[in-house]
């Protein structure tokens, strides 16, 4: 088997605490790393997510990073037409470097493609919620949700734009990747707590977009321009959001409609046809993610055509939020999947990770790179990332993706060679 990439996620203050040769040497010693790419902007979340402390930091045990700043130099005259502009760093020990060129430049010496992500959040939500509450997807009540913003909103949709190409115009990189939120797929509805047998997942996940968003002023504008009727939309759903939210505590009228609904065998095309404005509205948000994605990818290709345009999904079912790989396919250049199954108790032999990356294939094509990434973080056993490299070999994936360095170590790091040369895996030259 050839693949094109093996790659690595780095992070500003990685990048602050141990010389980037020296981790490049051990990426590349125990991995055949050929691609690095720093997340540039990265949302809140602390660092190592899935251990206590880090493994390779040399100088800290942990981290909280600042929430989605940019750690590389931007020219504010991109963002001109947009409230929404773009916020560094201030902690003292990154602000005053562009973490991006430390990387690229790392990467040009030593040979290896560079990138940059824009990862979950690229905006401040803290602040978005003080000063532009407007721009945040809405539920069907009119409330916002903290950290997902409206794509349907035009400063929203220009900082977008404006973010990626301003990225891909004043630096040196060979991809762009993000794993943007893009429409809030609601909460899964849960069984009755009286019903034993757990509700059927999709059919779960499924109703649980209307706890999701967005219904804001701006949705309901770009619907009706459409051709949608909105208002016929929102009524429907707002009736079945009222039954998958009755509790015999709250809209108890309708509780047993609730608990029949989901002790019942309905398919997902069953509930579709009871409520076509629920495929009216998935529908919608599907042209508005396409849309996006175009507007991105041509952004992109205006700064510099060469540069690859790379979606990282993290979605379990990225319909619900409004992505349909079959629709984007014109404007994505590759596809990095997020499954970090070695993570966890490794229950169904890497069935969830291959069905997801046949999914994602099938969309897309069979031209474009698809990268599947796998977990080196402590949770994981060198024996496991053996059997899914194993598993990865039989889904004709074109690279592999590490998540993530900052909780490696060299053991499982190493993994990823002893699996190649176990099962015949190769760089293309």
């Amino acid at each position: 088997m050839i693949i094109r990439e093996i790659a690595s996620s780095l992070y500003p203050w990685d990048l602050a605490d141990e010389p980037i040769d020296q981790i490049v040497d051990k990426l590349v010693e125990h991995s055949a790393v050929n691609s690095i790419y720093l997340v540039g902007v990265m949302h809140y979340e602390k660092r190592p997510l899935t251990s206590l402390f880090y493994t390779q930091n040399p100088k800290r045990k942990w981290y909280a990073p600042e929430d989605s700043r940019v750690y590389y130099r931007m020219d504010m005259n991109s963002f001109r037409n947009t409230r929404l502009k773009p916020q560094f760093s201030e902690r003292e020990f990154l602000m005053h470097t562009d973490w991006l060129d430390v990387l690229t430049e790392c990467a040009r010496r030593r040979g290896l493609k560079a990138g940059a992500e824009i990862s979950h959040t690229f905006y401040d939500t803290v602040k978005a919620q003080k000063e532009f509450p407007d721009v945040l997807q809405k539920d069907i009540h009119g409330r916002p949700f903290s950290n997902h913003f409206c794509c349907n909103h035009p400063d929203v949709a220009e900082y977008m734009r404006a973010i990626f190409y301003d990225t891909v115009k004043n630096h040196d990189i060979d991809f762009i990747q993000t794993c943007m939120m893009l429409f809030h797929v609601g909460k899964p509805v849960e069984q009755p707590w009286f019903q034993k047998d757990k509700a059927d997942p999709k059919l779960a996940a499924l109703l649980g977009v209307v706890t999701g968003g967005c219904f804001c002023e701006n949705c309901r504008r770009k619907a009706i321009s459409m051709g949608y009727d909105w208002d016929a939309i929102v009524k429907q759903l707002s009736e079945l959001e009222r039954i998958v939210t009755a509790t015999p505590y709250h809209n108890n009228d309708v509780c047993i409609e609730f608990q029949t609904l989901m002790g019942s065998n309905l398919t997902e095309a069953g509930l579709l046809l009871e409520y076509p404005a629920l495929f009216q509205f998935l529908e919608f948000r599907k042209k508005c993610i396409t849309n996006l994605m175009k507007d991105i990818y041509e952004g992109i290709k205006e700064a510099k055509p060469n540069v690859e345009f790379r979606y990282n999904n993290y979605l379990t079912y990225p319909e619900f939020a409004g992505l349909d790989y079959k629709a984007v396919a014109p404007y994505l250049d590759s596809v990095r999947d997020s499954d970090y199954t070695e993570q966890r108790d490794v229950v169904d032999d890497f069935q969830y990770k291959r069905g997801t990356l046949l999914k994602i294939r099938r969309g897309i094509g069979y031209d474009k790179p698809l990268l599947a990434a796998f977990a080196v973080r402590p949770n994981a056993t060198p024996e496991i990332i053996i059997r899914s490299i194993q598993a990865l070999s039989t889904v004709g994936v074109d690279g592999f993706s590490l998540g993530h360095y900052d909780g490696s170590t060299n053991k499982l790091l190493h993994a990823v060679k002893d699996a190649m040369e176990l099962y015949d895996i190769h760089l293309a030259p």
